[in-house]
């Protein structure tokens, strides 16, 4: 008899037992989910946008090309772009025909109605019929406009744009800046007053392209270049933004002529980065037609902007 008096039969039938026990199973491990792909980003960055402008070198050959178009094209019709913005912001047209001297300090000044019935506001900035010295209204030292031309230093680290008493505000304002303005009009225009900002189609009838049917005034053709820009910058929403920084400056004048340049082909776009260390080849040479070897003929209007900083004629706010 098995140790401990238990009966054969139940100690056979306890061992027959123990030996069908199988092995523990382990439980299947669960798959680990796949990592989603990180959504490849359509535009440049913020970051990205104010590294490019402050790492921006303008090729030295074009630097008299581009002084040129900042001073025959944009400074030159810098009045009738804050007019522009000055009518986006609060709606309403000129009272009067522009009439000026040849003097920026005692220049007679258009009027200007933000709303009907309401008594007439001078505008601050008009443009002068005549073309005029840069910077004859401050007695100081003239900047020098030389290849080796360096902003004087001061406290606040922003050079001799801080001694112009003009576009400096290192805050971004809810205003259009009238040099964003300018770019638009050079990139949809080539700087012509007879074309709509929107497009670029002519001012003698309604624009033709997308988006066709502009500008909505009232009033049938011909059109005022004016009133067609205002039409043109309110389309765009840009009465709605409160805040004009660099890096939302360059991506709105990038979208002007698309993104494909950095979606499609990881380069840098010409249209803003033409003539500078950030551009130098590749091109759609038609809508849909990418051509890798031809190059720009066109300034960038981000070399634009960089130039006028670099003069200080201009700054533009980063935060």
């Amino acid at each position: 008899m098995p140790a401990g008096n238990t009966p054969y039969f139940l100690f056979s039938a306890n061992m027959k037992k123990k030996k069908q026990i199988s092995p523990t199973v382990q439980p299947k491990q669960k798959a680990k989910p796949k990592a989603k792909p990180k959504p490849t980003p359509s535009t440049p960055s913020d970051v990205e946008y104010q590294q490019l402008f402050d790492t921006c070198v303008i090729t030295t050959a074009k630097v008299a090309e581009v002084d040129k178009i900042i001073d025959e094209k944009v400074v030159a019709n810098r009045g009738r772009y804050e007019d522009i913005s000055t009518m986006v912001q609060a709606g309403g047209v000129l009272e009067q025909p522009r009439a000026f001297s040849t003097s920026s300090m005692f220049r007679n000044r258009p009027y200007y109605n933000a709303f009907s019935g309401a008594a007439p506001q001078q505008l601050a900035n008009p443009v002068p019929t005549v073309p005029e010295p840069l910077f004859q209204q401050w007695p100081t030292r003239p900047p020098d406009f030389s290849l080796g031309f360096k902003p004087q230093s001061n406290l606040m680290g922003l050079g001799y744009m801080c001694q112009l008493a003009g576009d400096f505000n290192p805050v971004a304002g809810s205003r259009i800046p009238w040099y964003f303005i300018a770019c638009v009009h050079y990139l949809e225009c080539s700087f012509s007053f007879k074309k709509h900002l929107h497009n670029g189609d002519p001012l003698t009838g309604y624009t033709v392209q997308v988006p066709a049917g502009r500008p909505k005034v009232g009033h049938p053709p011909p059109f005022t270049f004016e009133e067609s820009a205002v039409d043109a910058l309110k389309l765009m929403g840009f009465d709605k933004v409160t805040s004009w920084k660099l890096p939302f400056i360059l991506r709105k004048l990038e979208a002007y002529n698309g993104f494909g340049y950095f979606k499609f082909h990881h380069m840098n776009s010409p249209y803003l980065w033409s003539y500078s260390n950030h551009y130098t080849k590749g091109k759609y040479v038609k809508d849909g037609k990418f051509d890798k070897d031809a190059v720009s003929a066109q300034t960038g209007s981000a070399v634009i902007l960089k130039r006028m900083e670099e003069r200080g004629l201009i700054y533009i706010p980063r935060f």
